[in-house]
């Protein structure tokens, strides 16, 4: 049932698409003199490969592609029910695999010249392009997705929702020091440019004047593989031994689990970078006694407002929310509503204290080193979560 409904939403856009004198406007009737602020959202939809004229090509399917871009924007148009109030907001949501609205397209017809805020689950290229309109165009963008700041520098009309590495090695590095700073640290890594990057933003953190080089840790580095002869030297049985995994490879990081979790007499922490999150070893019933520790910068406790967002959803579409659909949610719900309440000074308001809906933010500056002038926003509120036996929760630090 859920299928059936996606593919008559996903019908819906195509023909919006294709008829721009309808547009994908959600229309509000407004006199002529009241401001009416205007709202692009951005995601891969891949409506033209999905359609032939009107017709659906993948017949009772529903490709797994379609699925992420599909579930932000459900989510993203959803958040438009509950904003109601002056002045009235237009939202047009743009497929960032069709013709019709390619930028070039889109900038040859002046469509970004009426925008006042721009939201997009984005990376890569897309991510590059909708910073450099942003800029030129000095709309403010959202992206709610992309890890990294893809090197831009002085575009003050940037956001980044989904906070970059250094911020997650900073929340790593933190929790250490305020909870078990005297603990025996070992940081494994393997060789590797990424890994060289982690590596060098906690050799920073801990030479900051915050760090002061409080820290004491061995790093142990490896060719490819992690063996027990590398790890049990430098284990403590009279201490807790921190293993911090420093790479993004998943596979690194289950081949350094399997290779400590025999040795249980150990008191073990088992800390990993985001990409820990996804990794479904973590749920093995043979380590279900060894904890695990990741950052990560959506936490969704499933109560409260998540609750009922996640009932509307299932009422609307027939099938449980994605992660990408609450963050669809929760972008356009907040940063819409900061549009009309602030309008252009949108930018002066953004968000600085936490929770309003689901995982909120904590919005912050990062400024050029060499100038002092703002390179972008980014979110700073990470969440420190805890797997154990299957279970995950949030770690509440002092």
């Amino acid at each position: 049932m859920r299928m059936k409904q996606h593919i008559l939403f996903l019908a819906l856009l195509s023909s919006w698409l294709l008829n721009p004198a309808r547009s994908q406007d959600t229309p509000l009737p407004v006199q002529e003199t009241v401001k009416v602020y205007r709202v692009g959202i951005f995601a891969s939809l891949f409506l033209d490969s999905t359609f032939s004229g009107t017709t659906y090509r993948y017949g009772n399917q529903m490709p797994r592609h379609l699925l992420p871009g599909l579930d932000f924007i459900d989510g993203a148009l959803l958040a438009l029910d509950t904003l109601t109030g002056t002045p009235p907001v237009q939202v047009r949501v743009f497929d960032l695999r069709s013709k019709a609205t390619s930028f070039e397209t889109l900038l040859g017809q002046r469509v970004f010249d009426s925008l006042d805020l721009m939201i997009g689950a984005v990376s890569g290229l897309d991510y590059r392009d909708l910073t450099d309109i942003a800029y030129r165009k000095k709309i403010p963008f959202v992206s709610t997705t992309f890890p990294n700041d893809g090197g831009i520098t002085s575009n003050p009309y940037t956001i980044i929702l989904n906070s970059t590495l250094p911020v997650h090695c900073a929340a790593i590095y933190n929790y250490v020091l305020e909870t078990n700073g005297t603990a025996n640290i070992l940081y494994v890594r393997k060789q590797g440019a990424q890994e060289d990057r982690l590596a060098g933003y906690f050799r920073e953190l801990n030479q900051s004047p915050s760090g002061n080089g409080v820290l004491r840790w061995k790093t142990i580095s490896v060719r490819d593989t992690v063996s027990s002869n590398d790890l049990l030297p430098h284990l403590d049985s009279n201490r807790t031994n921190i293993l911090i995994a420093g790479s993004l490879d998943e596979r690194f990081g289950v081949q350094l689990i399997r290779t400590i979790a025999p040795y249980k007499k150990y008191p073990l922490q088992l800390v990993g970078m985001p990409t820990w999150e996804a990794m479904k070893e973590l749920n093995l019933p043979e380590w279900k006694d060894l904890d695990f520790y990741f950052t990560t910068t959506f936490y969704n406790s499933g109560e409260g407002a998540a609750e009922q967002f996640s009932n509307r959803f299932t009422e609307r579409t027939n099938g449980r929310p994605s992660d990408l659909a609450f963050r669809g949610y929760e972008a356009a719900w907040q940063f819409i509503r900061l549009l009309q309440q602030y309008g252009a000074d949108l930018l002066n308001h953004l968000p600085r204290n936490g929770p309003e809906l689901f995982t909120g933010y904590r919005i912050l500056p990062v400024r050029n080193a060499a100038t002092g002038e703002t390179d972008y926003f980014e979110n700073k509120r990470i969440f420190l979560l805890k797997r154990q036996g299957g279970v995950t929760t949030k770690v509440t630090r002092p």
